[in-house]
This record gives C-alpha cells, structure tokens and sequence, in this order.
C-alpha cells in the first residue's frame, strides 16, 4: 500500500464519520427552536436511532439547513436508516454543497470521482474540490489535497472545463 492510498483511506474514514463534522455558524439553523430540532436529531444520530434522526432532520434539509442535509447524505450513503442509496446521498450532498458546506462538497467531489450513485465526472469532481478548497477551515487543506491528486488523473481539457466553472460560480458568489 502506497503512502497516497494510506492518506486517501484516512481522508474516507474521517469524512464517513459524520460526528466528527464540525459546523460553521452558517450551517446551522438560526432559529432556537430549529436549532433544538437539529441538535435532537444529531443526538439521536449518535445514538443510532436513524427514524427519529430522519423525523428531526428532514423539515430542516427541505427547508434549507446545510447541515442537516449534510447528515441526510450521510445516511442514504450509508443506508443508516434508510435504504442505502448513492442517488440520494449525491442529491442531499449538491443541496448542502449549493450552500457552501465544505464537507458536502468533498462527499460531492469523491462521489463525482468514483461514480457512486452518479456518473463519473471528474470535471465535476475537480469543480467541487476546489469550491471545498475556499473553505475558512481544516476543510481547506482536504479540498486542495482532493483537487491536487485529481489534476494529476485529469487532461489539460477537463481541468480547464472545472476551472471555467469554478470562476463562473466566483463571479456568482
């Protein structure tokens, strides 16, 4: 085993454990009352209690709360709960990822990298490595790590492809 395939195994680990996810002020909901929704949810995640889980986070995601669309994909990609469904993870990852939530959009970039539950595209696996790679946190240096190791697997056309996107998004933001 290779010192990279050690590293990316760790990176995996780390980002499958979805308590070791730390939130930004911006992921959270603002409201008190959401915000015990939220941390009740999370409660009931560590304690393996998936429904309630779901019960808790579900009215947050669809009402916009990164985080707790970040939790939803971490369930459909694990089948904690529900059934275990790459579509639905990638589709609960883009939603948190749209609303700059760093992790999501790693767990974006590494779906888009391996095809889980989406069609290869490492365009689009490079776009959101580096979207993850403006992040104001320790999720900085995993996006830029990401983006690194894709450019190396990637031909010049694609990485122009990502970067004209990123700066499209840049403009936006």
């Amino acid at each position: 085993m290779t010192l990279k395939q050690v590293f990316w195994g760790l990176l995996l680990a780390a980002l499958l454990s979805p308590t070791a996810v730390a939130h930004g002020p911006k992921d959270l909901p603002d409201d008190p009352n959401l915000l015990e929704q939220y941390r009740q949810g999370h409660t009931a995640y560590r304690n393996d209690d998936y429904a309630a889980a779901q019960r808790h986070w579900q009215p947050l995601a669809d009402q916009g709360s990164s985080a707790a669309q970040l939790f939803l994909g971490f369930m459909h990609a694990n089948g904690q709960g529900v059934p275990k469904d790459g579509e639905k993870a990638a589709y609960w990852y883009a939603e948190a990822a749209e609303r700059d939530n760093a992790v999501a959009q790693i767990r974006l970039a590494l779906i888009y990298r391996d095809g889980s539950g989406v069609a290869v595209d490492r365009v689009k696996a490079l776009f959101w490595a580096k979207m993850a790679g403006r992040a104001e946190n320790h999720m900085q240096k995993i996006g830029q790590a990401l983006q690194r190791s894709l450019e190396e697997i990637m031909t010049r056309e694609e990485i122009a492809a990502a970067e004209e996107m990123f700066d499209a998004q840049s403009k936006e933001h």
